[in-house]
């Protein structure tokens, strides 16, 4: 089975490669549409545009610590609607612009999410401009400064965005095969005592007694080089490795059983309900009961309205 860590490796070689830059520069100048890659364990963009090619009403609302905290929990939840079902979404933001979610996995793992769109759902207009001043009523900018940052906001029609979506995963598929190929070429060169010592920790991450000793033991160093050999060769310290794994299968099991969160956490190797609240939190951002409601909410409204594979905040 593939390790968390994987998801950080795969991620960062991701967003630095000169594919992801390239394409972006494309989209941008071919269509004004911007794109970021978000990395799912911690939320961060990394962004393939210059300052002040995003969309300037977008700009606005995230230099507003409500419209952040919106903006931030809409990407977050129709991200997770795109991990969950595996297929690019389009949905309609918190603030009313189009946006696009699209999953890349590797070895059918979810490594990363590519987030663009930010575009107005209809043509600019004064009646168009009063519809949107209504609905971030809530935001305190002067109508001038909304104003004028939405005459600079991008427009597309529905079958344009409909092709960027077909690019979009199109793209998401090469950057799967890239992972791939370099995943390959990691597990090639990686060193006989780390391959040892992940078979270990997949074996027995389960054990809350499990040690860095043992692991150690078990790949054949003394500990204090296999710490040091681990995190030269991973990029992490074997504790947070097998807490990675750990907060994994726990994910894993609020999703696909109704088993109580204190079964959970024992089940998964941690040793109190306190220590798997605080090292779930610090991986996920969230709660692990506000994790399994979050899954539940995913579920899609039957008979909803909009364009296909369109979602409506």
């Amino acid at each position: 089975m593939e390790t968390p860590l994987a998801t950080n490796v795969d991620f960062d070689h991701l967003a630095e490669s000169p594919e992801f830059a390239a394409f972006t520069a494309i989209l941008k100048k071919l269509t004004g549409v911007v794109m970021a890659l978000n990395e799912p364990a911690s939320g961060k963009l990394r962004l393939k545009f210059k300052e002040g090619e995003d969309n300037p009403v977008c700009r606005l609302i995230r230099a507003d610590a409500v419209g952040l905290r919106r903006c931030t929990a809409c990407d977050h939840r129709h991200h997770s609607r795109a991990e969950t079902s595996g297929r690019a979404q389009l949905y309609t933001c918190h603030a009313g612009f189009w946006d696009i979610a699209v999953p890349v996995f590797v070895f059918g793992r979810h490594v990363a999410t590519i987030s663009s769109g930010q575009l107005l759902r209809e043509p600019r207009s004064p009646g168009a401009f009063r519809r949107l001043r209504r609905r971030l009523d809530w935001l305190k900018v002067a109508d001038h400064d909304l104003r004028a940052a939405y005459e600079g906001a991008p427009y597309l029609p529905r079958e344009q965005i409909a092709c960027v979506m077909q690019l979009l995963e199109l793209f998401a598929r090469q950057l799967c095969e890239s992972a791939q190929r370099i995943r390959d070429l990691q597990a090639q060169l990686e060193r006989v005592e780390v391959r040892r010592a992940r078979e270990f920790v997949e074996r027995e991450f389960r054990n809350p007694s499990l040690a860095l000793g043992e692991a150690a033991g078990h790949a054949g160093l003394s500990p204090a080089h296999f710490s040091h050999v681990f995190r030269q060769t991973t990029g992490t310290s074997f504790t947070r490795f097998v807490q990675a794994r750990r907060v994994a299968e726990a994910k894993k099991q609020l999703a696909e059983t109704q088993d109580s969160i204190t079964n959970i956490c024992f089940v998964c190797g941690f040793n109190s309900l306190t220590h798997f609240n605080r090292v779930f939190r610090a991986f996920e951002r969230h709660s692990p009961t506000q994790h399994r409601q979050a899954r539940l909410s995913q579920v899609p409204a039957p008979n909803r309205r909009a364009l296909p594979g369109a979602d409506r905040d």
